[in-house]
């Protein structure tokens, strides 16, 4: 009886759930991920407020926080102690305390102090707050300080040239709406992508090795392996792709430099992780082990790719880890070429990076087991 051509083909014919991982799965979640972030930037936070003087003017604090786009005053507290039980329990996400006298200060221009807490666990809410607060206050003080100024005689020019306060103006260059749709959507989407390329690798060789005995020689290894999995990796290709185009669709995300070079990348991602796969494979010679391996390796890819937390500032061994993460080398690809428009030398480092994952392909072929037991298989199927 001769030996049966097992390809990608077949392994995606037989198992619904690689099929679903490759085909339908990635552009689900791809817009899940959009439609999770569409709005770009926080709204109505939650903020409680303690008024200990009641006064015309508190009221008119009150009413300025909660017409920030970014908070909504969500319950009044008779006392201190009341909004930091609230703080605590995280019914809120910041307190503000109008002290005694606000109103009385204000008149006499004794500048009274507005007190607020916030917590800062949640760094994007904390940070956001932070802003809110800060503009809201602002505000207020330009227009209660051009009130009083001219109610001491000063003209109207002169009251508001004094009273108002000097605001800069911060933009981003790469993402001139602050949207964290475009800054999170498209570094957690590689992250999530890179995670599909390992679950597809690891049941495409399972498949593969459970079906029919691996040949002994290299390169026929190199070839029985490579009939399985570039069907699969084609997919995941187009999948790259399209995750690509909905940025473009959805986030008005658009390239400055040569695509040509970043669609070099998503290939050149799709190698190095399907190497590793097969290295944790061949070292763990059981399905679930090395779904179980592969998610622990790369579960912390967002954080060690270097978006939300500089890589330079990282200890050595989270550095080292983000750097035997493919991801961490394309986002970077990514970022120089879509942001940069950065040209071939300055993206050859990243290149280079992704190009030595191959290297691990020789040692992890001929590590591989001949066959695995079907039986192990059933517990995941």
């Amino acid at each position: 009886m001769g030996r049966e051509h097992l390809t990608g083909w077949k392994a995606l014919q037989e198992q619904p759930w690689l099929l679903a991982v490759v085909v339908w799965l990635p552009p689900v979640l791809f817009v899940l991920l959009i439609s999770i972030f569409q709005i770009g930037t926080p709204q109505s936070l939650p903020v409680g407020v303690v008024n200990l003087d009641h006064s015309h003017e508190s009221y008119t604090v009150e009413r300025q926080l909660d017409a920030s786009p970014g908070l909504s005053l969500l319950r009044s507290y008779a006392s201190t102690s009341a909004g930091a039980d609230a703080l605590q329990q995280s019914d809120i996400l910041a307190l503000v305390i109008i002290p005694e006298n606000f109103g009385r200060d204000l008149r006499l221009s004794v500048s009274p102090t507005v007190t607020a807490f916030y917590n800062n666990q949640y760094l994007l809410s904390g940070k956001f707050i932070n802003s809110s607060l800060i503009s809201a206050s602002m505000d207020l003080a330009a227009r209660t300080g051009v009130g009083l100024k001219i109610s001491h005689g000063q003209t109207a020019p002169e009251a508001i040239t004094s009273a108002v306060p000097v605001r800069p103006q911060v933009t981003s260059l790469y993402n001139p709406n602050m949207s964290y749709a475009r800054f999170l959507v498209t570094s957690i989407s590689p992250a999530l992508w890179q995670i599909i390329i390992v679950i597809s690798t690891v049941l495409t060789l399972s498949w593969r090795l459970e079906k029919q005995t691996l040949p002994a020689a290299l390169i026929e290894r190199s070839k029985a392996i490579t009939a399985a999995l570039a069907p699969v990796s084609l997919l995941l290709w187009l999948q790259g792709l399209l995750m690509l185009l909905l940025f473009r669709l959805f986030l008005g995300w658009q390239p400055s430099g040569n695509i040509i070079w970043l669609l070099l990348g998503l290939a050149l991602t799709i190698f190095s992780v399907q190497a590793m796969a097969i290295l944790i494979v061949a070292l763990v010679r059981d399905r679930v082990k090395a779904m179980s391996v592969s998610a622990a390796y790369l579960a912390p890819a967002f954080a060690f790719m270097g978006i939300t937390f500089p890589r330079g500032d990282m200890n050595v061994i989270a550095w080292a880890w983000g750097g035997l993460m493919p991801s961490t080398h394309y986002i970077k690809l990514q970022v120089d070429i879509a942001d940069h428009g950065a040209s071939l030398p300055l993206i050859f480092n990243s290149l280079i990076a992704l190009l030595l994952f191959l290297f691990v392909l020789p040692i992890a072929l001929k590590l591989l087991p001949t066959k695995l037991d079907p039986k192990l298989a059933e517990q995941v199927s």
